[in-house]
């Protein structure tokens, strides 16, 4: 079992390697002084820009992504 200290230590192609090719996440910027949302690959290459989390949630589910927390 993948505990999150393990999963927290994995390189961004060691956890692309466990099937998370299809995992996003969040994470704000700001752009042009508006708060937007990117979204992320779980390696990390962002991949979209949306203007709120609920649009991108939205967007993820659209391409069968599963939008995760990466707090």
């Amino acid at each position: 079992m993948m505990t999150t200290e393990v999963l927290k230590q994995m390189t961004p192609e060691a956890f692309a390697a466990l099937g998370a090719e299809n995992t996003v996440y969040l994470r704000p910027i700001v752009q042009d002084g508006i708060v937007a949302f990117a979204v992320h690959t779980a390696a990390g290459q962002p991949i979209g820009l949306m203007e709120s989390p609920e649009l991108a949630r939205a967007a993820a589910l659209q391409h069968d992504m599963t939008l995760v927390s990466v707090h």
